[in-house]
């Protein structure tokens, strides 16, 4: 047990409701494949987060979803996103840390994930990219007597 007169030097993890952001928008799954693949690309990334309104439902994966659908006689201009979505749909809390998140983005291979509220509205996303390397700093490493 520590002293209870002794303050702690230790910092609060930071939550994630203190870094989403607004942009970019999710896809929407009423957008069609064509909007979607241009998105993905000039977002550089192989996976996008899919809302229905402004609750997480699931995401379109690869760069070219267009192309795919194409190649299969549908029409990326009128084919919907959700008719290809993958339908499992990864996001985090508000109340999160961002050590939380960063762990979710990592084991998904996730560029962007969902930050929800306690109903599951979507409040903005997260980029992997804005988040810090680490939360907790690295302990000091002691010489080594030679």
């Amino acid at each position: 047990m520590g002293n209870p007169g002794r303050k702690s030097t230790k910092q609060p993890s930071k939550r994630v409701k203190e870094v989403v952001c607004q942009e970019p928008k999710l896809l929407q799954a009423k957008s069609s494949l064509k909007e979607a693949g241009e998105k993905m690309r000039s977002l550089d990334t192989n996976r996008l987060p899919v809302a229905s309104g402004d609750h997480p439902v699931g995401a379109v994966e690869g760069k070219y979803p267009e192309r795919k659908a194409a190649g299969f006689g549908h029409d990326p201009e009128t084919t919907l996103v959700r008719a290809i979505m993958v339908k499992k749909a990864y996001y985090c809390f508000e109340n999160q840390s961002l050590d939380e998140a960063r762990e979710i983005m990592r084991d998904h291979h996730l560029d962007y994930l969902p930050v929800v509220d306690g109903n599951m509205r979507i409040l903005g996303i997260v980029a992997l990219r804005d988040l810090p390397a680490t939360e907790t700093p690295a302990p000091k490493r002691r010489r080594q007597r030679v």
